[in-house]
Protein backbone atom coordinates (compact mmCIF):
# COMPACT_ATOMS: atom_id res chain seq x y z
CA UNK A 1 0.00 0.00 0.00
CA UNK A 2 2.69 3.04 1.12
CA UNK A 3 5.18 0.73 -2.13
CA UNK A 4 7.80 -0.15 0.14
CA UNK A 5 8.44 3.16 1.75
CA UNK A 6 7.12 2.35 5.37
CA UNK A 7 9.81 2.98 7.69
CA UNK A 8 9.34 5.56 10.05
CA UNK A 9 11.18 8.30 11.68
CA UNK A 10 10.43 8.77 15.15
CA UNK A 11 10.27 11.92 16.92
CA UNK A 12 10.86 13.55 20.08
CA UNK A 13 7.27 13.90 21.87
CA UNK A 14 5.68 11.18 19.48
CA UNK A 15 3.07 9.88 21.44
CA UNK A 16 1.47 6.39 21.19
CA UNK A 17 -1.19 4.62 18.76
CA UNK A 18 -4.01 2.58 20.14
CA UNK A 19 -6.35 0.78 17.57
CA UNK A 20 -9.82 -1.38 17.73
CA UNK A 21 -12.41 -2.60 15.90
CA UNK A 22 -15.44 0.07 17.69
CA UNK A 23 -18.30 -1.75 15.30
CA UNK A 24 -17.81 -3.79 12.53
CA UNK A 25 -15.53 -3.09 9.92
CA UNK A 26 -14.99 0.12 11.80
CA UNK A 27 -11.74 0.77 13.37
CA UNK A 28 -11.06 3.57 15.92
CA UNK A 29 -7.25 4.72 15.96
CA UNK A 30 -6.23 6.77 18.80
CA UNK A 31 -3.13 8.68 18.84
CA UNK A 32 -1.75 10.07 22.75
CA UNK A 33 -4.90 11.29 24.67
CA UNK A 34 -7.65 12.42 22.86
CA UNK A 35 -6.74 12.60 19.26
CA UNK A 36 -9.14 10.19 16.75
CA UNK A 37 -9.10 8.99 13.65
CA UNK A 38 -11.26 6.26 11.98
CA UNK A 39 -11.13 3.66 9.39
CA UNK A 40 -13.98 2.56 7.86
CA UNK A 41 -13.49 -0.61 5.83
CA UNK A 42 -16.29 -1.69 2.65
CA UNK A 43 -16.21 -4.32 0.21
CA UNK A 44 -14.17 -2.81 -2.48
CA UNK A 45 -12.42 -0.38 -0.55
CA UNK A 46 -11.45 1.74 2.86
CA UNK A 47 -12.09 5.22 3.82
CA UNK A 48 -9.76 6.47 6.09
CA UNK A 49 -10.91 9.92 8.28
CA UNK A 50 -8.35 12.39 9.05
CA UNK A 51 -4.57 11.11 9.22
CA UNK A 52 -3.99 12.76 12.60
CA UNK A 53 -0.06 13.63 12.66
CA UNK A 54 0.97 11.02 10.91
CA UNK A 55 3.86 10.52 13.08
CA UNK A 56 5.68 7.66 13.99
CA UNK A 57 3.95 4.34 14.13
CA UNK A 58 1.10 5.49 11.94
CA UNK A 59 1.73 3.94 8.59
CA UNK A 60 2.18 0.21 10.29
CA UNK A 61 -0.79 0.58 11.99
CA UNK A 62 -3.24 1.47 8.96
CA UNK A 63 -1.55 -1.73 7.51
CA UNK A 64 -1.81 -3.81 10.21
CA UNK A 65 -5.85 -2.87 9.74
CA UNK A 66 -6.45 -3.58 6.27
CA UNK A 67 -5.10 -4.12 2.82
CA UNK A 68 -7.88 -2.93 0.33
CA UNK A 69 -7.52 0.59 -1.26
CA UNK A 70 -7.78 3.15 1.24
CA UNK A 71 -9.30 6.99 0.25
CA UNK A 72 -8.26 9.20 2.62
CA UNK A 73 -10.82 12.16 3.87
CA UNK A 74 -10.08 14.88 6.26
CA UNK A 75 -12.53 16.39 8.34
CA UNK A 76 -11.03 20.15 8.18
CA UNK A 77 -7.59 21.79 7.66
CA UNK A 78 -6.45 21.60 10.98
CA UNK A 79 -2.74 19.88 10.88
CA UNK A 80 -3.72 17.63 14.01
CA UNK A 81 -6.02 15.78 11.67
CA UNK A 82 -4.26 16.38 7.93
CA UNK A 83 -0.55 15.65 9.51
CA UNK A 84 -0.46 11.94 7.85
CA UNK A 85 -2.29 12.57 4.63
CA UNK A 86 1.44 12.74 2.90
CA UNK A 87 1.73 9.25 3.25
CA UNK A 88 -0.78 8.86 0.95
CA UNK A 89 -1.04 9.69 -2.47
CA UNK A 90 -4.88 11.65 -2.90
CA UNK A 91 -6.90 13.41 -0.38
CA UNK A 92 -10.47 14.95 -0.20
CA UNK A 93 -11.74 17.90 1.65
CA UNK A 94 -13.70 20.93 1.43
CA UNK A 95 -11.96 23.71 -0.53
CA UNK A 96 -11.27 25.69 2.85
CA UNK A 97 -9.55 23.09 4.53
CA UNK A 98 -7.17 22.88 1.62
CA UNK A 99 -5.93 26.62 2.44
CA UNK A 100 -4.17 25.07 5.55
CA UNK A 101 -3.50 21.36 5.04
CA UNK A 102 -0.69 21.09 4.33
CA UNK A 103 0.75 23.85 6.59
CA UNK A 104 2.22 22.30 10.11
CA UNK A 105 1.56 23.84 13.71
CA UNK A 106 5.43 24.43 14.11
CA UNK A 107 8.46 23.77 11.80
CA UNK A 108 9.06 19.86 10.40
CA UNK A 109 11.66 17.87 11.24
CA UNK A 110 13.49 17.89 7.88
CA UNK A 111 14.29 14.29 7.95
CA UNK A 112 10.98 13.67 9.59
CA UNK A 113 9.24 15.18 6.34
CA UNK A 114 11.98 13.39 3.53
CA UNK A 115 10.60 10.67 4.79
CA UNK A 116 6.75 10.86 3.41
CA UNK A 117 6.42 9.42 0.15
CA UNK A 118 3.72 11.61 -1.08
CA UNK A 119 4.43 15.39 0.48
CA UNK A 120 2.54 16.99 -2.68
CA UNK A 121 -0.33 14.19 -2.59
CA UNK A 122 -3.38 15.85 -4.07
CA UNK A 123 -6.37 17.45 -3.24
CA UNK A 124 -9.72 16.96 -4.42
CA UNK A 125 -12.31 19.10 -3.13
CA UNK A 126 -15.62 17.85 -1.63
CA UNK A 127 -18.66 19.56 0.18
CA UNK A 128 -22.09 18.94 1.23
CA UNK A 129 -24.21 15.57 -0.34
CA UNK A 130 -21.02 13.95 -1.78
CA UNK A 131 -20.99 9.75 -1.42
CA UNK A 132 -17.68 7.63 -0.78
CA UNK A 133 -18.88 4.09 -2.17
CA UNK A 134 -16.73 1.46 -0.53
CA UNK A 135 -18.62 -1.27 -2.21
CA UNK A 136 -21.27 -2.46 -0.12
CA UNK A 137 -21.28 0.89 2.40
CA UNK A 138 -22.11 4.58 1.68
CA UNK A 139 -20.35 7.01 3.46
CA UNK A 140 -22.22 10.90 2.94
CA UNK A 141 -20.79 14.48 3.34
CA UNK A 142 -22.19 17.32 5.45
CA UNK A 143 -20.88 20.54 5.54
CA UNK A 144 -20.59 21.67 9.08
CA UNK A 145 -18.67 25.22 9.43
CA UNK A 146 -18.17 26.58 12.65
CA UNK A 147 -15.11 25.25 14.40
CA UNK A 148 -13.22 26.16 11.12
CA UNK A 149 -15.01 27.04 7.78
CA UNK A 150 -13.94 23.70 5.83
CA UNK A 151 -15.66 21.18 8.30
CA UNK A 152 -16.63 18.52 7.36
CA UNK A 153 -19.18 15.47 8.92
CA UNK A 154 -20.05 12.51 7.71
CA UNK A 155 -23.14 9.89 7.99
CA UNK A 156 -21.90 6.33 7.62
CA UNK A 157 -25.27 4.91 5.85
CA UNK A 158 -24.41 1.02 6.51
CA UNK A 159 -23.43 0.79 10.15
CA UNK A 160 -25.43 4.26 11.07
CA UNK A 161 -22.53 6.02 12.91
CA UNK A 162 -22.25 10.26 12.52
CA UNK A 163 -18.17 11.29 12.65
CA UNK A 164 -18.49 14.92 13.05
CA UNK A 165 -14.27 15.87 13.06
CA UNK A 166 -13.87 18.78 15.44
CA UNK A 167 -17.31 20.52 15.19
CA UNK A 168 -18.08 18.81 18.98
CA UNK A 169 -17.09 16.53 20.56
CA UNK A 170 -17.44 14.60 24.33
CA UNK A 171 -15.63 17.76 25.88
CA UNK A 172 -16.48 20.42 24.15
CA UNK A 173 -17.49 22.53 20.31
CA UNK A 174 -14.34 24.58 20.39
CA UNK A 175 -15.33 27.42 18.57
CA UNK A 176 -13.91 31.28 18.24
CA UNK A 177 -15.65 34.28 18.40
CA UNK A 178 -19.51 34.82 19.79
CA UNK A 179 -20.36 35.32 15.75
CA UNK A 180 -19.43 31.28 15.07
CA UNK A 181 -22.36 30.68 17.93
CA UNK A 182 -25.06 31.07 15.18
CA UNK A 183 -23.49 28.68 12.20
CA UNK A 184 -23.08 26.35 15.05
CA UNK A 185 -26.66 26.05 15.84
CA UNK A 186 -27.80 25.95 12.42
CA UNK A 187 -25.01 22.85 11.93
CA UNK A 188 -27.04 21.16 15.15
CA UNK A 189 -30.14 21.66 14.02
CA UNK A 190 -28.80 20.29 10.55
CA UNK A 191 -27.95 17.26 12.17
CA UNK A 192 -31.04 16.83 14.83
CA UNK A 193 -33.03 17.22 11.40
CA UNK A 194 -31.19 14.04 10.18
CA UNK A 195 -30.57 11.90 13.27
CA UNK A 196 -33.31 9.49 12.60
CA UNK A 197 -29.85 7.95 9.91
CA UNK A 198 -27.87 7.40 12.96
CA UNK A 199 -27.41 5.76 16.20
CA UNK A 200 -24.14 6.87 17.71
CA UNK A 201 -21.78 9.79 17.47
CA UNK A 202 -17.92 9.53 17.11
CA UNK A 203 -16.54 12.25 17.11
CA UNK A 204 -12.39 13.21 16.49
CA UNK A 205 -11.22 14.06 20.02
CA UNK A 206 -12.02 13.49 23.82
CA UNK A 207 -13.62 9.66 23.27
CA UNK A 208 -16.38 7.89 21.94
CA UNK A 209 -18.68 7.01 20.96
CA UNK A 210 -21.18 9.32 22.31
CA UNK A 211 -25.39 9.39 22.83
CA UNK A 212 -27.09 11.68 20.04
CA UNK A 213 -28.39 13.62 23.01
CA UNK A 214 -25.65 15.46 22.72
CA UNK A 215 -27.16 17.73 19.64
CA UNK A 216 -30.12 18.14 22.12
CA UNK A 217 -27.86 19.75 24.63
CA UNK A 218 -25.75 21.50 22.19
CA UNK A 219 -28.63 23.35 20.56
CA UNK A 220 -30.32 24.32 23.88
CA UNK A 221 -26.84 25.60 25.03
CA UNK A 222 -26.46 27.68 21.81
CA UNK A 223 -29.96 29.10 21.36
CA UNK A 224 -29.38 30.26 25.53
CA UNK A 225 -26.23 31.71 24.56
CA UNK A 226 -27.69 33.51 21.26
CA UNK A 227 -30.41 34.84 23.66
CA UNK A 228 -27.88 36.26 26.64
CA UNK A 229 -28.71 33.40 28.75
CA UNK A 230 -25.58 31.48 28.79
CA UNK A 231 -24.75 28.24 31.43
CA UNK A 232 -20.85 30.00 32.88
CA UNK A 233 -19.24 27.25 34.10
CA UNK A 234 -15.26 27.73 34.91
CA UNK A 235 -12.82 26.86 31.40
CA UNK A 236 -11.37 23.72 32.92
CA UNK A 237 -14.81 22.63 33.91
CA UNK A 238 -15.86 20.34 31.58
CA UNK A 239 -14.94 16.69 31.45
CA UNK A 240 -12.05 15.37 29.36
CA UNK A 241 -11.89 18.78 27.66
CA UNK A 242 -9.21 21.57 27.70
CA UNK A 243 -9.42 24.95 29.38
CA UNK A 244 -7.76 28.03 28.38
CA UNK A 245 -6.10 30.46 30.42
CA UNK A 246 -7.24 33.46 27.84
CA UNK A 247 -9.81 36.03 29.97
CA UNK A 248 -11.43 36.30 26.82
CA UNK A 249 -12.84 32.96 26.49
CA UNK A 250 -16.04 31.45 27.89
CA UNK A 251 -17.72 28.45 28.65
CA UNK A 252 -21.10 27.83 28.46
CA UNK A 253 -22.32 23.85 30.21
CA UNK A 254 -25.54 22.16 29.38
CA UNK A 255 -25.69 18.46 30.77
CA UNK A 256 -21.78 17.21 29.56
CA UNK A 257 -21.81 19.23 26.38
CA UNK A 258 -20.37 22.59 26.65
CA UNK A 259 -19.47 25.37 24.26
CA UNK A 260 -15.83 27.16 24.24
CA UNK A 261 -15.94 30.54 22.34
CA UNK A 262 -14.17 34.12 22.82
CA UNK A 263 -16.87 36.77 24.48
CA UNK A 264 -18.05 39.56 22.43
Amino acid sequence: MFEGKTNVVRLPGDESYHYWEMFEDTYAIQYGEALFCYLLEGKDSALLIDTAYGRGDFPHVIERLTEKPIMVVNTHGHYDHTGGNAWFPKAYMHPVAAETARRSFQPLDKEFWANMPYPDYDIVFINDGYVFDLGDRKVETIHTPAHSQGSLSFIDHKCRLLFTGDEFDSGQANLRGFETIAPFLENMKKLKSRESEYDFILPQHNGGPITKRYIDNFIKNAEDILAGNPHPVGLFDSPGAPGSNNPNRTRSRVGHSSILYNAE
